[in-house]
């Protein structure tokens, strides 16, 4: 998608998952008309459901075409076109779409095949990705792993933080990584970030939870900024636990920093809440957050 000579007209991204939604909005923003096809039944599937719905929003308002919970079927290309083919699983109801580029985003598998020329060395799982312990160690005593290659969430950063703790282990210190702490960014416009658990998974795996969200359009800094679209959550448990956060927003992978060192260093959401944060800033609305938890936001009804 980078190597085109010139923006497409219109463009068909299957999957609103991070990478797809990052380039069906920088395409947008360079004139092509998208259009996203989801089968599931949200934007950025397994994100918090509340922010999902308002990410999808806040992207329609931009012009993409989102359509969720539709099946693709077919793809077949009709002169200097491409038609796919599908159905939407809301109504049943057969669709198709016309574009000049396909763009499918739906998702990537390991290729653990080349890791050796014969079969591989180390144990596999069913989808290919390698198997390694908590040391992330393969089942080959001194070989490590890590990364894209053993799974889990695919990050860059979480491949960096693997090969520091891979590094330590190899050399016979106690290297880890703390993965419910661990950070990811889309890089839309607006950013979406998140750490830790959804509201969902948390009120299932933690019963009673405090959730605390602020809003972007009360926050002076977003205002001047003309970026009024955007939300900040966190979520917590009844003693205060910070169980997960999500922001949608301008530098929203850069606020949700100061949440995550929070959750790796065990702080509770009443720390955030009742630390001085500069004022006009958009950290304002992470603080804002924290303090609607308990019932005593400033800027905004609790």
């Amino acid at each position: 998608m980078l190597d085109l000579a010139a923006p497409p007209k219109t463009l068909a991204v299957i999957g609103a998952g991070a990478i797809g939604l990052e380039m069906a909005t920088i395409y947008s923003r360079l004139g092509t008309e998208v259009t996203v096809l989801e089968i599931l039944a949200s934007a950025l599937p397994g994100c918090d459901k509340e922010m999902g719905q308002r990410f999808e929003l806040v992207l329609k308002k931009q012009g993409l075409k989102v359509q969720t919970q539709s099946r693709l079927e077919s793809v077949a290309k009709d002169g200097g076109a491409m038609v796919l083919k599908g159905i939407n699983m809301k109504t049943n109801a057969p669709f198709e779409l016309r574009a000049e580029n396909v763009l499918l985003a739906a998702g990537r598998r390991p290729n653990s095949e080349h890791i050796t020329e014969g079969d591989p060395i180390v144990n596999l799982d069913k989808r290919g990705f390698v198997q390694v312990n908590e040391r992330l160690e393969t089942n080959v005593p001194g070989v490590y792993a890590i990364g894209d290659l053993i799974g889990g969430k695919l990050l860059a950063h979480k491949a960096s933080h693997e090969g520091l703790a891979a590094a330590e282990n190899a050399c016979g210190l106690c290297g880890h990584v703390d993965y419910r702490a661990l950070p990811m960014a889309v890089f839309t416009d607006p950013e979406f970030a998140s750490v830790g658990l959804t509201e969902e998974e948390a009120r299932a795996e933690a019963g009673e939870v405090r959730v605390g969200t602020f809003s972007f359009q009360a926050n002076g800094r977003a205002l001047t900024m003309e970026a009024p679209d955007g939300l900040v959550k966190i979520i917590s448990d009844k003693s205060d636990k910070i169980l997960g956060a999500h922001i949608l927003g301008a530098c929203g992978s850069d606020l949700i920093a100061e949440i995550t060192l929070a959750m790796t260093k065990g702080l509770k959401i009443t720390d955030i809440a009742e630390s001085i944060h500069i004022h006009p800033t958009l950290s304002d609305a992470v603080m804002e957050a924290a303090l609607k938890a308990g019932g005593r936001a400033i800027h905004c009804l609790n």
